[in-house]
């Protein structure tokens, strides 16, 4: 608990001393304070950050000093600010980006390179992936495990075949998916082959769409690269053509 709380933008003290106040119900920093495990000095100034965040509130009876933990409902306000405070930096971004990209330095002629490593690394490019407009997008990918098309997947699927105009796709596996291939009928930009996977034994995701290459390894660590090279791109669009007169 007191981790999501940290998650949803209270310090750790800050989440302690909050926590304390709600079992607490009416209590005085000195409470507070044993129950939480922070010193009393430290208790208060966490109190103090809390009122001004509108979880706790003060209150003078008989002229001694009580805190009161807010509903748990009110951390919704921290996320909601957060939310806020993302969409203004976004739109002050989108302000200088125009600046940044005058400036950004690049060889033409130099194949533009990056490297993603860890799942979130993978997921995050994903997304800025489905973000993106392209006027096709070719694929090869491999089956490993047995899988299954869960409600996630088909969402994250839907929202990227949305954004491309010619989706081919090629699966390998070791047996066909009839779920799989119900989905990709579901559009009609959206064509879906099969290759056994004796045939073809890979073990990497390839893509390639506008001028861009994408490698995605899908055994052991995640990791990927992205290659953006016109001469890359369009002559691995060739060898992907080639294996697409040759799926099933």
């Amino acid at each position: 608990m007191l981790k999501e709380l940290q998650d949803f933008g209270l310090s750790e003290k800050e989440a302690k001393v909050y926590v304390a106040a709600l079992e607490l119900g009416r209590a005085t920093v000195q409470q507070i304070a044993a129950k939480s495990k922070v010193n009393r000095a430290t208790t208060y100034v966490q109190l103090e950050s809390l009122k001004d965040q509108g979880l706790v509130t003060q209150i003078i009876q008989d002229k001694k000093t009580f805190f009161v933990a807010e509903r748990p409902e009110k951390v919704l306000n921290l996320i909601e600010k957060q939310k806020n405070d993302i969409l203004f930096k976004e739109k002050e971004f989108n302000k200088v980006l125009p600046n940044l990209k005058a400036i950004y330095n690049v060889d033409e002629d130099v194949p533009e390179v990056r490297y993603y490593e860890g799942e979130d690394a993978v997921n995050l490019y994903r997304e800025e992936l489905i973000k993106s407009k392209h006027s096709f997008f070719y694929s090869i990918a491999p089956i490993l495990n047995d899988y299954e098309m869960k409600p996630e997947i088909e969402d994250a699927y839907h929202r990227m075949i949305k954004s491309i105009k010619d989706y081919k796709s090629i699966y390998v596996a070791a047996k066909r998916y009839p779920d799989i291939e119900a989905f990709a009928k579901k559009y009609k930009h959206f064509t879906l082959k099969y290759i056994p996977i004796e045939k073809f034994n890979i073990k990497t995701e390839i893509a390639v769409f506008d001028d861009k290459l994408w490698m995605n390894n899908l055994e052991g660590k995640p990791r990927a690269v992205l290659i953006q090279d016109k001469i890359m791109a369009a002559s691995y669009k060739l060898v992907f053509e080639r294996f697409w007169s040759i799926a099933e």
